[in-house]
């Protein structure tokens, strides 16, 4: 039986909606977004538990994950970032997923899909307002426009952008997307147009139109936003020891031999590697909680095992539980702490840890 487990806590997923909800304000209809299942967190699961809580539209990467979700009887605006394939044109019209759309190829497809089985393809423009990334530089959109409202069958029922420092409060760079994209979509009338992302929405960005896409601060994580310490993070990640040894002075721990004991020192082996998506950046660097207090990460970490020193907490055991993202006693070890150690962002550590081990609900 697997050790590892990862933990997710639907209500603290849900209690982080509402309050998005509340900041964002009772004129902004909330999109969640549960692309790259669910940040880790496992999209379908945690998409019901959203929809249950009142959430009525969702975004996802492509068009397979907006079929897990109508698989699962999920009947709700589906809406897919990546936009429309080629190959996938039938099942899009099909099951009545919207688009986001920014070649005219694109457009031309779900227009004869549309036609094909006597439907109506809804879409939304993705204008490039600075990320350069995906979308259709304003410049461009009019002549875009004019192309795409000639073709039968599609109907564009909004405007979508993205910002790119929305994660750093008070960024001029976000002011000027805010102002790129306003002027960008004004000819074309009150659409259901969206561009705050969670920082905009917690930092009260992005605002003025219908839509706000909650990504990340669903889950409960965003370090440097207003309020952010009121999100709960829904994630948890625990494992146990499985060996306690002494380890005698002057050795080293595993492999390259990067940490050698100053003096002799207590070692606990846990059953986690990044196979299971424990970082190797983390070598040397994290910590693990053990009985509410912190053991710190031994050498490199292997593919399937950690050694921790457990000198300083009394009778630790085999089979005692490890919290290695998640609060244990009065300690929390937060995943942009561990992102911190890999020099990433708590997004990867998520979808690392979540994609890789058993997930519990609860």
């Amino acid at each position: 039986m697997n050790t590892n487990q990862i933990i997710i806590n639907l209500q603290a997923i849900t209690h982080n909606y509402h309050l998005l909800q509340q900041w964002a304000g009772p004129d902004i209809s909330l999109m969640a977004v549960v692309k790259s299942d669910a940040y880790g967190h496992g999209m379908v699961p945690v998409t019901k538990a959203l929809v249950s809580a009142g959430c009525s539209q969702f975004a996802v990467f492509d068009v397979s994950e907006g079929l897990s979700l109508r698989d699962e009887g999920i009947d709700a605006p589906i809406l897919i970032l990546k936009g429309a394939d080629l190959k996938n044109m039938d099942s899009i019209i099909e099951r009545e997923f919207v688009s986001v759309i920014f070649q005219k190829d694109t457009a031309s497809a779900l227009s004869q899909a549309a036609r094909k089985y006597n439907k109506v393809a809804k879409v939304q423009v993705k204008v490039d307002s600075g990320m350069n990334r995906l979308g259709i530089y304003p410049e461009n959109l009019e002549h875009f426009m004019r192309t795409i409202q000639k073709l039968p069958g599609l109907q564009v029922n909004g405007f979508i952008s993205h910002f790119a420092v929305a994660d750093q409060p008070d960024d001029p760079y976000t002011e000027r997307q805010m102002k790129i994209f306003k002027e960008a979509i004004s000819p074309y009338g009150n659409v259901d147009s969206h561009i705050a992302n969670s920082g905009g929405i917690t930092d009260c960005k992005g605002l003025n139109y219908p839509i706000g896409r909650a990504g990340i601060a669903i889950y409960g994580s965003s370090p440097q936003w207003p309020m952010a310490n009121q999100l709960e993070p829904a994630m948890s990640f625990q494992s146990e020891v499985i060996f306690v040894k002494t380890v005698p002075k002057g050795e080293t721990i595993s492999y390259g031999r990067t940490y050698k004991t100053q003096k002799p020192t207590r070692v606990a082996t846990i059953p986690v590697g990044y196979a299971d998506g424990y970082n190797r950046m983390f070598s040397n660097r994290a910590s693990v909680l053990i009985q509410g207090k912190r053991a710190p990460v031994l050498g490199r970490v292997c593919m399937n095992l950690i050694m921790v020193d457990v000198s300083g907490i009394q009778n630790v055991n085999i089979g005692d539980v490890v919290t290695l993202l998640g609060k244990q006693g009065n300690d929390y070890i937060s995943a942009d702490e561990l992102a911190s150690h890999a020099n990433t962002i708590s997004y990867e550590i998520m979808c690392s840890l979540g994609a890789s081990n058993q997930r519990l609900y609860f």
